[in-house]
């Protein structure tokens, strides 16, 4: 799959089978977080079969099932921060496109969890993605019903 074609195929995905994520993936999306890291001044980090910050209230509560690897995106305080995660963070979720997962942006329905990773002093956890193998490939949905993708009537490309 080619860039373009996970841009337009990529949708919002909240549940997950209980698939592992095979060695030769993961290390390609390490080797792609080292990048970000070094391009964007970044401490993201991606972290594997823990199900933990994906099984409380928080996250039955945005519809989230069986996640169990995650994207945290993390990095020292600026006023930036946000923009750049949000940057290379956008990076990562559509070269995990290409490489067969599916990924959803998550900012509050997710559990901090100690030990996963780490945020140094100075910085900061800006949100998580989760990512893995959807039980679907996810659905287009106006952003007025809910759905993480964008209005169709915005001006932007609609996939088909």
């Amino acid at each position: 799959m080619t860039l373009k074609e996970a841009m337009l195929v990529r949708h919002c995905v909240r549940e997950y089978l209980d698939k592992p994520i095979p060695e030769d993936v993961v290390n390609t999306l390490r080797q792609a977080v080292d990048e970000c890291n070094r391009q964007g001044e970044l401490h993201i980090q991606l972290v594997t079969d823990e199900p933990r910050a994906f099984d409380g209230f928080m996250a039955h509560y945005g519809k989230f099932s069986g996640v169990s690897n995650y994207i945290a995106l993390i990095g020292k305080k600026s006023p930036d921060l946000s923009e750049r995660c949000g940057y290379y963070g956008e990076k990562l979720v559509l070269l995990a496109q290409t490489l067969g997962l599916n990924s959803c942006w998550v900012g509050l329905t997710y559990s901090r969890i100690q030990g996963a990773y780490t945020v140094d002093k100075g910085e900061k956890l800006v949100l998580v993605i989760a990512v893995g193998y959807g039980k679907t490939q996810g659905e287009f949905l106006a952003a007025d019903d809910g759905g993480c993708s964008l209005h169709p009537g915005s001006g932007a490309p609609h996939p088909t």
